[in-house]
């Protein structure tokens, strides 16, 4: 078995102290001795061999030799009565014996649950291990379960208060697993030892499943194994308090608290099935290996209650609990599960004397805290190392670079991120240990005012009153083994928030780094679309030629002609394709041609609107904003155009300035640009109107006009609600309303009489296109013909 350096050496201070009491134990006996014989010569009484400080400190040794400690924590000052004997339990523990045959019985017929198979399946399951003869192994060296590397430490506590550790003097040696049963089996059931004991200490440290089948065996009469399985498999740290109006007997008298938490794995360690845990189990400068581990520390009073206690509670089943002496015999169960080798085995010593079970219970679950404070600075170091700067980091570039840019594999962001939530959850658990501890133990279970737990206070009798001063003392090193670990978890913090500033040093120089390879491959596509676009022309270039010489190529033109022909073909197609080409490709030149296009385009529909309107019809689209005219290069007011400083203020007064225009002005103070008669040959004014399909306005300057001049000029009637501003063109419409016309700008037209206002206003026309920049005019149109009156 591989031990690390802590625990050899507290095992080589465990025999030096042996050693250094079996050596004072011989002076004093020798002093005894010759005492003893002094007085014999002198005809006086011998002194006695024992007092009540020797007998107070009789052990029995690892040799099995009983020896005198030095010092005890408990003094003959700390009584207040002659008799010290009574501030100890003084009732023995009924006796127990178990075998191996009800331990069969025991595995076939109880009810195990899920948490149990959780932990002794692997038993359950092996028919050929029910029917051996010997259910332990009886072979020394390691064996399949793992027992061998299994630890226990077992205690009989006395009268006087002192552990004594069961010891085996005659057998030969046997098997791990089977000098544990032989510890667990039997309690007061020895007739030739005469010191019985009051309680019983059983530490088992990561039994094998046999072993917790056997332990869940022998300690069912006293503490619910079921419950304290369930609780070991939970992964929480929880406490459970004496339940008095609990309706198992067993919940009434155990306390049982739970700790629940992370260790690295040690060497030739294994994690339980149940254990949540790394499955790589190596260790690297890259890898650290984590298991959950939990220990559970429990406590029952045994024998008769001392008092009942009525349930308060208005809704409770149980009306009537059970209290039980805290000075009752007794029996401290621990069951570690941890894959490692830190465990403190001198919790319990012959050193100490315990006045009752919650005593000892306290120093027991002292001892898993402080063992919970080394494993988890253990993996706080580890994690701390994980993540630390190399040693050549502030002289190595390359060190330098390989933290600050990821790799393709992310190693650099799946460590962080690792150790960070790992740190975050070894929190957690502190928390919750902190949490469950203070819960469990409040102010009134220390000074005995608890009526449910641990009840009597120092003015109960001297043994309460010692019993109490040894409680605040122990509540003393329990408060600062929590500090302990919250200062753990404080340095967890810090280590968080410097990991959080490695991640994000990575991320902001892997983005850095990432951008600049955007921007590199930015480069790489212009440069692509360059050389594209030299091929492009390339192949432009000989298009033309090629169609002239594929042309001239054809059987069918005659070879005899000169080159004239091929020439002149020549130079009229590729001179305005080049020309053609060339234009497009500048902005301005893309610009012209879009336009004409569109004018081209405008010019086809309105000659298609008119070769319609010759025979009487007028297709549904042309109604609509005409989508013929080409958007203006900038649509913009004059001032927000680009132009000079003084254009722009003159353009600003000029849309700030209301209208100053007389009633009988034409609209807008404005004269239209063109003034023809009111009539054509041939036609009425009636006809016109009738004829009138779209209004244009148009105005002779257009540095006073433009769509928010246009809008102030127009009533604020029903035109304004339904009319449709703001297309692409600067086109609006403005359908007439025949029953309920509100006043329009038309009324304000001197020139047109009342009869030809509504009879324009009644017909189908409507004002369709609003250009914003040009001038004003009127076009009515009929048939072919095109005539033009003044407004």
């Amino acid at each position: 078995m591989a031990l690390d350096a802590e625990t050899a050496k507290e095992m080589i201070q465990k025999l030096a102290d042996d050693r250094a009491t079996y050596l004072d134990t011989l002076s004093r006996a020798h002093d005894v001795l010759a005492r003893a014989l002094e007085a014999s010569a002198t005809g006086k009484l011998p002194p006695p061999l024992t007092s009540d400080a020797v007998r107070r400190n009789t052990v029995t040794s690892t040799l099995d030799i009983e020896s005198l400690k030095k010092s005890s924590t408990f003094s003959p000052d700390d009584s207040d009565t002659d008799d010290d004997e009574s501030l100890f339990v003084q009732t023995p523990l009924p006796k127990e014996s178990y075998d191996e045959d009800g331990f069969r019985r025991h595995l076939r017929a109880h009810n195990w649950t899920c948490s149990d198979r959780a932990i002794v399946g692997s038993v359950l399951d092996n028919k050929q291990l029910l029917q051996r003869s010997a259910m332990f192994p009886v072979t020394l060296g390691p064996v399949d379960d793992r027992s061998h590397l299994s630890h226990y430490s077992i205690f009989d506590v006395g009268k006087d208060g002192a552990p004594l550790q069961i010891q085996r003097a005659d057998q030969k040696p046997v098997s791990r697993a089977q000098a544990i049963w032989n510890s667990i089996k039997s309690i007061n059931a020895d007739a030739s030892r005469t010191r019985e004991a009051v309680g019983r200490i059983t530490i088992v440290r990561e039994p094998s499943p046999l072993l917790f089948a056997a332990l869940h065996y022998t300690m069912t009469p006293h503490f619910d194994m079921d419950e304290i399985f369930r609780m070991l498999t939970e992964d929480k740290t929880k406490a459970e308090r004496h339940r008095p109006f609990s309706t198992d007997h067993r919940h009434q008298r155990s306390f049982v608290f739970t700790l629940d938490f992370y260790t690295i794995i040690g060497d030739e360690c294994q994690p339980m099935t149940w254990q949540k845990a790394d499955e790589d189990h190596g260790m690297s400068k890259s890898h650290v290996s984590i298991s959950r581990c939990s220990s559970v520390v429990a406590l029952s009073l045994v024998g008769q209650p001392s008092r009942p206690v009525k349930n308060k509670a208005r809704r409770a089943e149980q009306k009537i609990g059970q209290i039980f002496d805290p000075f009752a015999p007794w029996h401290v169960l621990s069951m570690q599960s941890y894959p490692d080798w830190r465990h403190s085995i001198d919790a319990h010593n012959s050193t100490r004397h315990y006045v009752n079970g919650p005593e000892a219970f306290l120093i027991t679950l002292r001892a898993e805290f402080k063992d919970a404070q080394k494993r988890l600075m253990e993996v706080y170091n580890r994690i701390s190392d994980l993540v630390r700067m190399p040693s050549n980091f502030m002289f190595s570039e390359a060190a330098r670079d390989k933290l600050l840019f990821e790799d393709e594999e992310f190693t650099y962001s799946r460590r962080y991120f690792w150790a960070h939530q790992s740190l975050g959850i070894m929190n957690e658990d502190i928390q919750e240990m902190s949490h469950s501890f203070r819960k469990a133990f409040t102010d009134s279970v220390w000074d005995g005012s608890s009526k449910l737990v641990w009840p009597g206070d120092e003015s109960v009798s001297s043994r309460y009153a010692n019993w109490r001063k040894r409680m605040k003392k122990l509540r003393e090193d329990l408060e600062s083994e929590l500090r302990g670990l919250e200062n753990i978890a404080a340095m967890n913090s810090e280590k968080m928030k410097e990991i959080k500033g490695l991640r994000d040093n990575l991320f902001s120089g892997t983005s850095v780094l990432e951008s600049r390879r955007s921007v590199d491959q930015a480069m790489i596509t212009v440069q692509q679309g360059h050389n594209i676009k030299l091929l492009t022309l390339v192949t432009i270039f000989f298009l033309p030629l090629t169609f002239v010489t594929s042309v001239f190529g054809m059987e069918i033109i005659d070879n005899e002609q000169g080159f004239l022909n091929f020439g002149i073909v020549t130079c009229v197609i590729c001179v305005p394709t080049y020309f053609l080409i060339g234009s497009l490709n500048t902005t301005s030149g893309a610009h012209f041609w879009r336009k004409k296009t569109k004018q081209f385009f405008a010019g086809i529909g309105e000659m298609t609107v008119n070769l319609f309107a010759l025979f009487g019809y007028r297709p549904e689209w042309a109604n609509r904003p005409s989508s013929f005219h080409s958007a203006p290069s900038d649509t913009r007011p004059l001032h927000q155009r680009s132009q000079s400083a003084k254009e722009g203020m003159a353009a600003r007064d000029h849309i700030s300035s209301p209208p100053t225009s007389p009633r009988n002005a034409t609209p807008f103070n404005r004269r239209p640009s063109n003034t023809p008669n009111t009539s054509r040959e041939g036609g009425s004014q009636n006809e016109i109107h009738q004829a009138a399909t779209t209004t244009t306005i148009q105005f002779e300057d257009e540095e006073d006009t433009g769509p928010k001049h246009l809008i102030r000029k127009l009533d604020q009637g029903d035109h304004r609600k339904t009319n449709s501003w703001g297309s692409s063109n600067g086109i609006g419409t403005m359908p007439m309303d025949r029953s309920a016309r509100q006043p329009t700008f038309l009324d304000r037209i001197p020139e047109v009489d009342n009869a030809q206002r509504d009879e324009a206003s009644q017909g189908e026309g409507w004002l369709n296109r609003v250009l914003t920049w040009g001038s004003v005019s009127t076009k009515k149109k009929k048939g072919g013909g095109k005539g033009e009156r003044e407004v």
